[in-house]
């Protein structure tokens, strides 16, 4: 409700206040965190009852096990560069960015 913001910004303003001339974003965030309990103290509870029907009006859903993210596809010759570059173990052998000094 309006009344509940205005006692929240109320409550912030005198923190900021408090912390005038100081870097305060996170002490505020802070603050908030840790006297949320504070703040609705007096925000009236709200319950759900209908919540069958919102599921029913909505979009079928579709189980996240059915999509599969695709992996990228390689070409032949890229496959064979990267088989080329790296080991057995797919792994680039010691000093593949070394730079010579010295040709």
């Amino acid at each position: 409700s309006s009344a509940i913001k205005q006692s929240i910004l109320a409550k912030l303003m005198v923190e900021v206040e408090a912390n005038l001339g100081t870097a305060m974003t996170y002490t505020l965030f802070e603050y908030a965190k840790d006297n949320k309990e504070l703040f609705m103290e007096n925000q009236p509870v709200n319950t759900v009852t209908s919540v069958s029907n919102s599921i029913a009006i909505g979009t079928p859903d579709v189980p996240a096990s059915k999509k599969k993210d695709k992996k990228e596809q390689l070409s032949k010759t890229q496959k064979r560069k990267l088989a080329d570059k790296t080991d057995n173990k797919g792994e680039l052998p010691r000093g593949w960015n070394w730079v010579d000094v010295i040709k």
